[in-house]
């Protein structure tokens, strides 16, 4: 952690040298050890040793996780590390299938260490007890993605490892050991948004009194939403709001903070990645690149990077899974990178989420609308509670809402903001319901778009020239 927070203060010139040696050694390493990369590599003609800057490294294919599913582990798993200590987890599926993973001890190292790091650039206890509510979390299993128990975490066969590290790993989450308080959530699996008993919710955190409070963001705004017309006490939070697993808007942290009367802040990654990106003090909407952990880059749809400040396809790239590689992964988030300095002093590049790439549409008039600006406009319609939005064409969308209890949705104000988001020639159908449906993950997904798929890295073929990202 210490090391991760003191690159953050060096020149982003020396940031760049350091990420683009580990990414050297990281990609020679998978062109030698695995059959994934070096297939990869000997398809485009790419010698892993020439790979030392931005504008050559982007020539890398992407790796979808299709391509970290397909004849696994066979294909990921490097050569060396077979027989040594592993931890195998699964991702929550909320994008289709869950994701089996493989870290080495270095790579559990680091991934808990960017944790510490998002805490740390928060001046709160990185140790703080914790209380988290989000609908799904990283889980550890056994090597084909079984639950392990504490008999097979014991058991002397030649899983042992991946089973130990399992049982330990669970303890993370033991109040008793780590001060750490998991609550239900909202919503789990694929079922309807039935009303929720906010009255429990505050009463156990009444009860713990977090030092921080990790919310998935539609939890924290219903929430928000709760205090404000119960009139309510919030519940007494020592030092951060924390959002996680979803996007976050500026207008929703400004509204948030207010109501619990507490700082937000703001991270992004992922079971793959874990804490690639987190805000500081003093924008909680820009997150810090972990660029000593993390490589992140922001592509445009003919697979060239983007300029500073452009909107593009986010890839991403762990610095330290040698045991599983994670090489030009395309977690399917867009946003944009920026590089102006912040005022906490940090000259890390910054990313600016615009949210799912699922969620990012070409509106009518031909503009692309990520869903960060769609939430940022349709959640705070008077008397709209949430909303899906289907897109069936460019022009074409329906519109599923639910209304805040005892209240009626500004009609006016929707329109407007529809106007805004979908453009002028959008014709949208509205459906009043009394519930929404979430994934399977437990996540709701606000915005589905049948346009993003032209947004993508390779939807262009046409080449582009553009400055050193």
């Amino acid at each position: 952690m210490q090391q991760m927070c003191a690159l953050d203060y060096e020149p982003m010139e020396r940031q760049r040298l350091e990420r683009m040696a580990l990414l050297r050694d990281l990609l020679i390493h998978a062109y030698r050890e695995t059959d994934l990369y070096r297939a990869k590599l000997d398809e485009r003609g790419i010698e892993p040793i020439q790979v030392a800057y931005p504008n050559v490294f982007v020539q890398v294919p992407i790796t979808s996780k299709g391509d970290l599913r397909d004849e696994f582990p066979g294909r990921q798993l490097a050569r060396s590390h077979r027989h040594g200590w592993l931890r195998y987890s699964n991702t929550s599926g909320s994008t289709g299938h869950p994701l089996m993973l493989i870290q080495d001890v270095d790579d559990i190292s680091q991934k808990y260490a960017s944790i510490l790091r998002s805490r740390h650039m928060l001046s709160v206890d990185p140790m703080g007890s914790q209380a988290r509510i989000t609908p799904n979390e990283c889980q550890p299993c056994g090597p084909t993605g079984s639950q392990v128990r504490w008999s097979d975490a014991m058991r002397p066969n030649n899983r042992k490892q991946a089973s130990l590290f399992s049982f330990l790993e669970k303890q993370v989450i033991n109040p008793w050991f780590h001060r750490r308080h998991m609550l239900k959530p909202f919503w789990d699996g694929n079922k309807a948004t039935l009303p929720v008993d906010f009255e429990a919710v505050f009463d156990r955190l009444d009860r713990i009194q977090p030092e921080i409070l990790t919310l998935y963001p539609l939890y924290a705004l219903l929430l928000a939403r709760y205090l404000e017309r119960s009139g309510r006490t919030p519940p007494r939070i020592g030092g951060i709001l924390e959002f996680s697993g979803g996007l976050t808007t500026p207008n929703m942290h400004e509204y948030i903070g207010r109501q619990f009367r507490v700082r937000t802040a703001q991270s992004s990654g992922g079971c793959e990645f874990a804490r690639y990106a987190s805000s500081c003090l003093s924008d909680p909407t820009r997150m810090h690149l972990a660029e000593g952990y993390c490589y992140v880059e922001a592509v445009r749809s003919d697979g060239t990077l983007c300029n500073p400040g452009e909107l593009g396809n986010i890839i991403a790239t762990s610095l330290h899974s040698w045991a599983m590689p994670v090489i030009r992964l395309e977690p399917g988030d867009v946003g944009r990178i920026i590089e102006d300095r912040c005022e906490c002093g940090r000259r890390s590049r910054r990313l600016e989420h615009g949210g799912r790439l699922q969620a990012l549409i070409k509106n009518s008039d031909g503009r692309w609308v990520t869903g960060a600006d769609i939430w940022d406009r349709l959640l705070f319609v008077p008397g709209l509670s949430l909303f899906q939005l289907h897109q069936s064409s460019q022009k074409k969308y329906v519109l599923r809402l639910t209304t805040e209890p005892q209240k009626r949705i500004d009609m006016a104000s929707l329109e407007e903001a529809l106007h805004d988001v979908l453009g002028s020639k959008a014709t949208v159908q509205f459906d009043h319901v009394s519930h929404l449906v979430t994934e399977s993950s437990g996540k709701l997904q606000l915005v589905k778009s049948t346009t993003f798929e032209q947004f993508r890295a390779g939807a262009s073929s046409q080449r582009q020239e553009v400055p050193i990202n």
